[in-house]
């Protein structure tokens, strides 16, 4: 029935569409929902009364759409209320305690914060010469504060429409100087999840004004990503409130602004790379260095690779990937990617995060399930559970999981971990002033932002009652694509910006679809053609590559990458005559390019210029350190040309290298089969099916070169009869 409603509504069909809210809040039974339907109803029949007289009225057409915008918002009420006074699990289960026993209202919470902020100071007043009772009314305080915290967060969360007071007191809560900033973090975040189930255009505004008027980073940022995110999901909603979208257009005026939501832009791309880089450390990273028993030991260096010069020489491969994939994720943790995931996804099981609101905890060593690992007195200044705390790397989420799995640890543990750090030890000293001073200098609104995007991903991927909600993170949270953000982020450098960074991580055919937009505003930007070329023949979209690469060159004439790229993909259109033209005009700027030259020559065996190809291959081989592919290319000229012998000599040659390919031992098996040498063939051909994974892998490699063969004389039967007899 909801969707019927929906329906009706968008096709204006105002009349039907209350006909059928009125029977689904009888569903609901709640009264007021029941009332509000019957109001809109009367109200809509008056209006129709008015228009059926023929009267004029210069605010129907505001009135109308005022109805229909009060018919969504009961809709969407009302089926909320329906599925969940009748649904299971933690949220519905939420929703139906706090109507039993409502939650205080949000002038009552700032009170109760706001007196719990005091009792911290008093506290320590009053206990100054008694650590133990002092340590127990922290405690106790802390376990006030976060009950009140999380009943500030749940009242958010559960809540339907806000009223015009519950709109008051929300934002004189925030503005209260008193209470905790960390509070006010953990609000938001109850509003914006509300937001995100069901659209509240008081809410919304809610975060705007919160956004522009609290220049904390902790809750500016948190504010600028509800709206982000909402204004993303709820498009269709939040369509219905001009007043609302030219607020958030206004945004644009500010540069700031701009940037910050660029910021999170690309953040929200990068959390796309957690599960490439998780699925990385497991497979790739960790299994090499366990299989190394020497890396293991804490006194390794990589760099001492030459003691390993004795061993199994695939260590030494293995030190190199493992040494470039460390380097790469160190790399992508400085553009902001989520790189621990992995490691502490293990570490949320605790009873802690049982407790929605705590996934949205900005770290407080106050909380009450880690205030004794900090007021036993263990913890040193220059500690590594100090250095790990106040490291910008790690989210809020992961620095609870941390304290938690310590607390839990051996005394002899946690006495190891919480010690002062030797002073000799200049590396670790000197790391941790270094971080301090990387803390100081560090833009807080990114920091900031990332570590709430990292925490929101571990919220919608390991709180255990997560399968009751979307994940926000399955979509590909392209923000520029909402219309409500466009002002913000379809500006021209902003879009240059998430263009290059889609185009870096290789999501092409987002990237496409911005340099095409970009390209309108600047058409003579011979570097955008490039990249939108490139970006179409990753996609193996060539033709339409083609025209981008020639608009580059008509702008920038005869650059040398494009040439190349033209080259390129007129050889994948198999139009190997103009794919020469282009690499001749490259050859005549770097003729001792052997890559080049190989690939003319390439060119020329296709086009069965065999002697020409055969001048440029002999060349690469003659100036290339590892000349094993001219070997195989001059092989085939000569097998195509019936000079076997010679064909034969340079396929010998590959048999005996280091790593033979499965073509070799094939190409060397037709040859063997042109000389009529059949026993030789048959072994050639046994080879070459061993490397093959499967019998019809060989089948299908083999039969790919079955035109070749019979140009070769070689009797069909023949050709058909070599598999067999393997």
């Amino acid at each position: 029935m909801y969707n019927d409603i929906i329906q009706f509504l968008d096709e204006h069909r105002l009349k039907e569409a209350l006909t059928q809210l009125h029977a689904l809040t009888s569903e609901a039974e709640d009264w007021q929902l029941q009332s509000k339907a019957e109001n809109l109803q009367t109200t809509y029949g008056y209006m129709l009364q008015y228009a059926a007289q023929g009267m004029q009225d210069p605010e129907q057409g505001k009135l109308y759409e005022q109805l229909r915008r009060a018919a969504y918002e009961l809709a969407d009420q009302t089926e909320l209320v329906r599925k969940t006074l009748k649904g299971n699990g933690y949220f519905a289960n939420a929703f139906r305690n706090a109507r039993r026993n409502p939650h205080p209202s949000y002038k009552n919470i700032c009170i109760q914060l706001e007196g719990i902020t005091e009792d911290f100071g008093m506290a320590e007043l009053n206990y100054m010469q008694d650590e133990k009772q002092l340590q127990a009314a922290q405690l106790d305080i802390a376990t006030r504060h976060a009950n009140s915290t999380d009943t500030l967060f749940s009242k958010a969360w559960v809540s339907l429409l806000w009223e015009e007071n519950d709109f008051n007191e929300a934002n004189e809560l925030m503005q209260s100087l008193l209470v905790p900033v960390l509070d006010l973090a953990v609000m938001i975040s109850g509003v914006t999840l509300s937001l995100l189930q069901l659209f509240d255009p008081k809410k919304f505004q809610f975060l705007l004004q919160t956004y522009q008027s609290r220049s904390e980073h902790l809750i500016s940022q948190r504010a600028l990503i509800g709206i982000a995110l909402v204004a993303y999901y709820q498009e269709k909603r939040l369509a219905l409130y001009p007043e609302l979208q030219a607020a958030l257009s206004l945004l644009s005026d500010d540069t700031k602004v701009i940037e910050q939501l660029t910021t999170i832009q690309i953040l929200f791309l990068l959390s796309r790379e957690t599960e490439k880089i998780d699925k990385k450390m497991r497979e790739e990273i960790i299994p090499k260095m366990m299989r190394n028993t020497k890396m293991q030991s804490p006194d390794f260096k990589i760099e001492d690779i030459e003691d390993l010069e004795d061993k199994n020489p695939e260590w030494e491969e293995d030190l190199n990937q493992v040494q470039k994939s460390i380097q790469e994720l160190g790399e992508l943790q400085m553009e902001g990617a989520d790189t621990y995931m992995g490691t502490f996804a293990q570490l949320k099981s605790f009873p802690f995060f049982r407790q929605i609101a705590h996934w949205f905890y900005p770290f407080d060593r106050q909380v009450p399930d880690i205030i004794a690992l900090f007021n036993s007195n263990k913890i040193a200044e220059k500690s590594m559970i100090n250095i790990l705390l106040q490291s910008p790397i790690f989210c809020n989420s992961d620095k609870y999981s941390f304290c938690l799995a310590t607390v839990a640890m051996p005394e002899s543990q946690l006495q190891m971990l919480g010690s002062e750090l030797p002073k000799h030890d200049d590396l670790v000293y000197g790391d941790f002033d270094k971080l301090n001073a990387k803390i100081q200098k560090a833009d807080n609104t990114d920091t900031s932002s990332r570590q709430y995007i990292h925490d929101l991903y571990r919220f919608y991927k390991l709180w255990m009652y997560r399968n009751e909600q979307t994940d926000i993170f399955k979509n590909k949270l392209a923000l520029w694509n909402c219309q409500a953000l466009a002002p913000l982020l379809q500006q021209q450098d902003t879009l240059k910006k998430i263009a290059g960074h889609l185009f870096s991580k290789d999501y092409m055919e987002e990237a496409a679809e911005l340099y095409e937009k970009l390209i309108r505003t600047e058409p003579d930007n011979a570097d955008l053609w490039q990249r939108l070329g490139f970006s179409l023949q990753k996609q193996k979209k060539y033709a339409e590559a083609v025209k981008a690469y020639m608009q580059a060159d008509i702008l920038r004439p005869d650059h040398i990458w494009t040439l190349k790229h033209l080259a390129q993909c007129h050889k994948r259109m198999h139009a190997y005559e103009q794919a020469l033209e282009y690499f001749r005009k490259v050859e005549e700027m770097q003729p001792d390019n052997l890559n080049l030259l190989l690939q003319i020559g390439q060119c020329l065996a296709t086009l069965r210029l065999y002697d020409k190809a055969l001048s440029y291959f002999f060349k690469v081989e003659y100036l290339e350190k590892a000349p094993e592919n001219a070997q195989r290319a001059i092989g085939w000229c000569y097998f195509m040309t019936g000079e076997y012998e010679k064909a034969l000599n340079f396929y010998q040659k590959l048999l005996h290298s280091a790593s033979p390919q499965t073509n070799d031992y094939l190409n060397a098996g037709h040859v063997y089969t042109a000389l009529q040498n059949i026993p030789q063939a048959i072994e050639c051909y046994r080879k070459a099916e061993k490397q093959c994974s499967t019998h019809e892998e060989f089948i299908k490699l083999y039969l790919a070169d079955k035109e070749a063969l019979i140009e070769q004389h070689i009797p069909t039967e023949t050709i058909y009869l070599m598999p067999d007899l393997l």
